[in-house]
C-alpha cells in the first residue's frame, strides 16, 4: 500500500493543477480592472483561487472582487467574481475562496474551511490577460493562491 501513496505536492497538482502562490500583500483601493495579481499566458483552466487573511481589517468594510482584463484590444474586462465584503469580519487566518461561476462572490468569514469551486463545474477558462483584484478600502492583507491546468502547450500563469 505504501508504494501507492501520492504525497502532498503531487496530490495537489493531480487534483487541482499547478499552484501559483502570491505573497501576502496589504490591500489597496483599486478600481476596475484591479490591482494586477496574476498574468495569464495562453489558454488555461483555472481550477481554484483562494486567499488567506494575514492581517485583520479592523472591522472596516472592504468589498473585493476579481476581474479579468484580456490582452485583446477589443476584449472587455470581465468579472470573475461579484464584489463581496471580505473586510468587516475577516481576521488573520480566515480563508476566502472563489466558488466559481463568474458573478458569484467569494466565500469568506471566520472559517478555516470553505468549498472551493462549488459552482464552476470543471473550472473557469481564461485566455491571455491579467487577473486583477478590485478593492474599495485600504485595509487588511491577504495572500492568494491560484490553481490551473494549461489547455494550450506552453500556457501558464505567473504572479505580477
Amino acid at each position: 500500500m505504501a508504494g501507492d501513496y501520492v504525497g502532498g505536492k503531487a496530490l495537489r497538482k493531480l487534483q487541482l493543477g499547478i499552484a501559483v502562490p502570491r505573497a501576502a500583500e496589504n490591500i489597496a483601493i483599486t478600481a476596475t480592472p484591479g490591482l494586477p495579481v496574476y498574468d495569464v499566458v495562453g489558454l488555461v483552466l483555472v481550477t481554484g483561487l483562494l486567499g488567506v487573511c494575514t492581517t485583520t481589517h479592523g472591522g472596516v468594510a472592504n468589498t473585493m472582487s476579481f476581474e479579468f482584463n484580456p490582452d485583446l484590444a477589443a476584449g472587455a474586462d470581465s468579472a470573475i467574481t461579484a464584489t463581496t465584503d471580505l473586510g468587516t469580519t475577516s481576521v488573520a487566518g480566515d480563508v476566502a475562496v472563489v466558488v466559481g461561476a463568474p458573478g458569484t462572490g467569494p466565500l469568506g468569514g471566520h472559517v478555516a474551511v470553505n468549498v472551493l469551486g462549488s459552482t464552476s463545474g470543471k473550472g473557469i477558462v481564461l485566455n491571455d490577460g491579467v487577473i486583477g483584484l478590485v478593492a474599495t478600502a485600504a485595509n487588511g492583507a491577504w495572500r492568494w493562491i491560484i490553481f490551473y491546468i494549461p489547455l494550450d502547450d506552453g500556457a501558464y500563469i505567473t504572479v505580477l
